[in-house]
């Protein structure tokens, strides 16, 4: 009786453990490089949040964008304390219709539009009617990820990267725990008109190359459990049986002797 719990015990050993090559991320042998790699270029969408810091030369308009930057000491401090709620009721959100309301401006289209275009856009209409040199710095203040599963640390993080990559987002949760499964990692994308869900092999070095490498904002990521967690649960119990039926068996021997 004995020699077949030490049998028991030891398949469910074997049927817990976890081949170290699905804990490897990149496997290659040799050296490889990706010149191909896509970078993000977002385009604002609606209920986004934009941080707008607006610097002039003579120092005269500091309080236009004030509660966005602008020199704002607020506006830095919360930035400093790592406050996102911050930006929620200071920044500019974008309205359903795409637009945001400027000071000296009033409405301004941003919907489709990047950082970038923004800015240069918003320096073109200042300086034709209102400043001299004006110096435009708009931000995404609402970039933030969600990382849930097997994860050390499983939580919503806030980016200040307009370059975040899948790795970044799991180095800040901790990394993966030996029980995520590293060949299917799955990320929720909402586009424009939908949701997507895509599975990503991290072991796989072409990993840099992939179109969703590099993060956007509220991308979700989930890392799902291999099945050997589930055996080591399951192993837990059994393991827990086994004591009780080996406890009542001995009761039972010393009785009867």
């Amino acid at each position: 009786m004995l020699r077949i719990y030490c049998w028991l015990a030891w398949l469910i050993f074997l049927s817990s453990c976890i081949n170290q090559e699905n804990l490897v991320y990149l496997q290659t042998d040799t050296n490889q490089s990706f010149t191909n790699y896509k970078t993000p270029e977002y385009r604002i969408r609606p209920l986004d949040i934009l941080n707008i810091d607006l610097n002039n030369f003579s120092g005269s308009t500091i309080d236009y964008f004030k509660g966005e930057g602008g020199g704002n000491p607020q506006a830095i401090q919360g930035i400093a304390q790592g406050n996102p709620a911050f930006f929620y009721f200071k920044g500019y959100v974008v309205d359903d219709d795409g637009m945001i309301d400027l000071p000296l401006i009033g409405k301004l289209k941003v919907e489709g539009s990047t950082v970038i275009e923004i800015e240069s856009t918003i320096n073109k209409k200042l300086g034709e009617n209102y400043l001299q040199h004006p110096a435009v710095n708009v931000k995404l203040a609402n970039f933030r990820v969600s990382v849930l599963g097997e994860v050390r640390r499983p939580g919503l993080q806030y980016v200040y990267d307009k370059q975040f990559t899948l790795l970044q987002a799991l180095s800040q949760a901790g990394d993966l725990t030996d029980f995520g499964d590293r060949k299917k990692v799955r990320l929720v994308r909402k586009n424009e008109s939908e949701s997507e869900i895509i599975l990503l092999d991290l072991t796989r070095p072409d990993l840099i190359s992939a179109d969703y490498f590099f993060l956007q904002p509220n991308d979700v990521i989930y890392i799902q459990p291999v099945k050997a967690k589930a055996f080591s649960v399951n192993s837990r119990v059994a393991s827990l049986g086994l004591s009780i039926a080996s406890i009542l068996l001995v009761i039972i021997n010393i009785s009867t002797n």
